[in-house]
């Protein structure tokens, strides 16, 4: 079969027949069904006699044709209908599963991708779909004269099949333009749990091009699975109304008498998990009462701009529950003991309660598994291996692992340039790898899981890991540091080189990797949300990415510190320890200023020099060499400690990061701001960004010369003045 590419003229703006209500649907279940294809292929390649994986693929094939006909998407339902015309070879054993097909069946999946973006845009997309369907028809026809038919149905045929009691299913069809791709959809539901005696209306007619049924579903079905697991999976297909079923006794009829339905029916798969919707089902007693019982709906869509609009309000109310209970402190501090002010303490205090269930239950509202983001991650690995010529064994854990909507968004980018430097750079040939004792095949393990209020992210290898030297060469080579200086490295900050910008040990170019772009853009999007990405690497053995993240980025626990009169706030996560030093403590490690913390040497940075931040009028600046004493906020990123030296602390508070806005734009060192309980804005320290910017600009406390004998007496008179200046106010 081949599909005319003109039957929708590229020329003008694409008509489809749905409301925008009925185009965001058909847009998320089409992205879910493509999505399903696609981690169904990659594993039907791996296990070629998976019947349940070629189920699951011809039934979601066959609802995306159902459905982009319905809307009147021709391209779109042809592409399909090859795609299940071969698929449906396979099912019958005229064809196999080889790796000639996944590819053709993989790459008209991709053009099915851009066709559903022609729903969105309304803009047609410059594909050929011919070609597409022609090599999905070519690789099965080929298949076809290769490899006789197996007559396994005929073999089935001759033995009567054990069947148990027979179900008569009658499903209401809500008015949609896909009741009949619905109908369809239940059909093949219960036909993956017992076998289809007969349908009204019958199978062929709901599979019409023009098909549109609607009011009932009437499907017998015989049986020996529990009448709950059937329900069970009518419950996963949406858009269906009140569901009734009655047990009517066991069937006479033989698996050769019904073999032509059976055909039609896919065969047991496993379900999706999904929450019930309206069913009604008649069970032995309520049937003998009269009465059905029924299963009230559970889940619903919502569109993701009202959960954030949602998550805005509950941290205003944030907000204003830490203003409240600090006003309630200063009247009790004001007035005393009082039974009006008791009592309004005690319903700020109920107040904060229910903002913290709140809060709790809104972000829970906006938390996904990283599914969603490791299920396109095979297909990947697949392409880029086959490419390299290379074996490799993706294992994926912790997929049901929940983050925060926002940092799942963030997310997907670095993976992927992960494992594209993992397939091309780290694992070995075949070849190579027996050489040298390992397997010929490669491992790639992807790993998530929960870790304090963080997520931890490991991709780990066992390839030819990294090599330091010629990281170092590369960095000396390109200016990046001296040749004494690299000497002078360990292997772990050797290791770290490799996010430097442009930075490449790829002896050639490909269409891969090997531009020395990519590994800095993952630590910049991985630190843009507060994460950190850290590396391990053993020679021939194999490298370990971590990256942590956090859960969420709308609301998080901070430490509020006092700079140049200012208020700021570090992310709590990230800081270990806080101390007062000693001016006698501060010695001069390569050229900058450092203290000696438990054996370790801990480089310091000042938050006033960082920022150019003046003194505010009375006030010295603490400065190392005079006689104040400093307030260091000991800090961990990217496996360095580095010790930020502020006047003071505040303590902690929950906060709500917002926007610094257009009118001020990106600051570096800065990530946003938050309003205090008081009404104040505290402006929200990007210490990764910062400690970046200080090394490049060389920003350190040892940029200032230590002050001079005189100098140091202004100040004494100085704060000796403003003392008296309050004392007498």
């Amino acid at each position: 079969m081949t599909t005319p590419s003109s039957a929708q003229s590229p020329s003008s703006e694409l008509q489809f027949d749905l409301t925008p209500d009925d185009q965001a649907l058909f847009l998320a279940e089409v992205d879910e069904l493509l999505q399903r294809v696609e981690e169904a292929l990659v594993d039907l390649e791996r296990q070629p006699d998976d019947q349940a994986l070629l189920q699951e693929i011809f039934r979601a094939a066959h609802t995306i044709k159902g459905s982009s006909a319905t809307i009147g998407h021709t391209r779109m339902a042809a592409l399909t209908h090859a795609m299940e015309t071969r698929l449906d070879d396979v099912r019958k054993g005229v064809a196999p599963v080889t790796p000639g097909l996944i590819e053709a069946l993989l790459k008209a999946l991709d053009v099915l991708k851009v066709l559903r973006d022609e729903v969105e845009t309304r803009v047609p997309a410059d594909v050929d779909v011919d070609a597409a369907a022609s090599a999905v028809e070519r690789r099965a026809a080929n298949r076809e004269t290769a490899e006789p038919a197996k007559p396994a149905k005929a073999a089935k045929a001759a033995k009567p099949k054990e069947l148990g009691a027979s179900h008569r299913f009658t499903i209401a069809l809500d008015p949609s333009p896909w009741s009949s791709v619905r109908a369809l959809q239940a059909l093949l539901a219960l036909g993956e749990h017992g076998r289809v005696i007969s349908s009204d209306p019958p199978q062929s007619e709901i599979e019409a091009e023009d098909a549109h049924i609607t009011g009932q579903l009437v499907v017998l079905v015989s049986t020996e699975k529990e009448q709950d697991e059937l329900l069970a999976a009518l419950n996963n297909v949406p858009e269906l109304g009140s569901i009734t079923v009655e047990v009517i006794g066991a069937p006479a009829e033989t698996e050769e008498e019904v073999e032509p339905e059976v055909e039609e029916t896919p065969l047991a798969i496993e379900t999706v998990d999904a929450a019930p919707r309206a069913a009604q089902a008649s069970q032995a007693a309520a049937q003998a009462a009269g009465k059905a019982p029924g299963n009230s709906s559970k889940t619903i869509r919502i569109d993701v701009t009202r959960l954030d609009a949602l998550l805005n309000l509950v941290g205003e109310l944030v907000i204003d529950r830490t203003r409240l209970v600090q006003l309630g402190g200063s009247l009790a501090d004001q007035f005393g003991d009082h039974r009006v002010l008791s009592d309004l303490q005690q319903t700020a205090l109920h107040i904060g309660r229910i903002t913290d269930e709140l809060q709790e239950q809104v972000m829970k509202s906006r938390m996904l598994p990283v599914e969603s983001v490791f299920n396109r991650l095979p297909r990947v690995v697949r392409d880029i291996a086959a490419k390299q010529g290379k074996q490799v064994d993706f294992i994926v854990e912790g997929k049901d692992t929940e983050l925060d909507r926002s940092v799942i968004e963030e997310i997907g980018d670095p993976l992927v340039h992960l494992i594209r430097n993992a397939v091309d750079h780290g694992l070995e040939p075949a070849e190579e790898r027996l050489a040298v004792g390992k397997p010929a095949m490669g491992s790639l393990r992807l790993t998530a899981s929960h870790a304090d209020s963080f997520i931890l992210i490991t991709l780990q290898d066992d390839g030819r890991g990294i090599n330091t030297d010629a990281v170092k060469r590369k960095a000396v080579e390109r200016g990046a540091l001296t040749q004494e200086q690299a000497d002078r490295m360990t292997e772990q900050e050797a290791c770290e080189l490799i996010f430097a910008p442009g930075l490449s040990t790829a002896e050639k170019l490909s269409d891969v990797s090997g531009r020395g772009v990519g590994m800095d853009i993952v630590r910049a999007n991985v630190e843009k949300i507060n994460g950190s990405v850290e590396v391990r690497t053993r020679r021939g053995q194999g490298t370990t990415f971590t990256i942590r993240l956090p859960l969420t980025l709308a609301i998080v626990q901070s430490l509020l510190v006092r700079v140049a009169g200012g208020i700021y706030a570090l992310p709590i996560h990230a800081v270990t320890e806080t101390l007062r030093i000693e001016p006698d403590q501060v010695h001069r490690v390569n050229h900058r200023e450092a203290i000696q913390l438990r054996g370790t040497v801990l480089p310091l940075i000042g938050l006033r020099e960082v920022f150019g931040m003046q003194c505010v009028e009375g006030e010295d600046a603490p400065d190392i060499g005079g006689e104040s004493r400093l307030v260091v906020a000991v800090h961990t990123t990217n496996s360095r400690q580095v010790g930020l030296i502020v006047d003071g602390l505040v303590g902690e508070q929950e906060i709500v990061i917002k926007p610094l806005g257009q009118l001020v734009g990106d600051v570096a060192g800065l990530s946003g701001a938050a309003i205090l309980g008081d009404g104040s804005v505290a402006l929200i320290v990007d210490v990764a960004a910062l400690i970046a910017q200080a090394i490049r600009d060389n920003t350190t406390i040892a940029s200032r010369p230590a002050p001079t004998a005189e100098e140091r007496t202004a100040r004494k008179l100085r704060r000796a003045a403003a003392a008296d200046s309050a004392h007498a106010a």
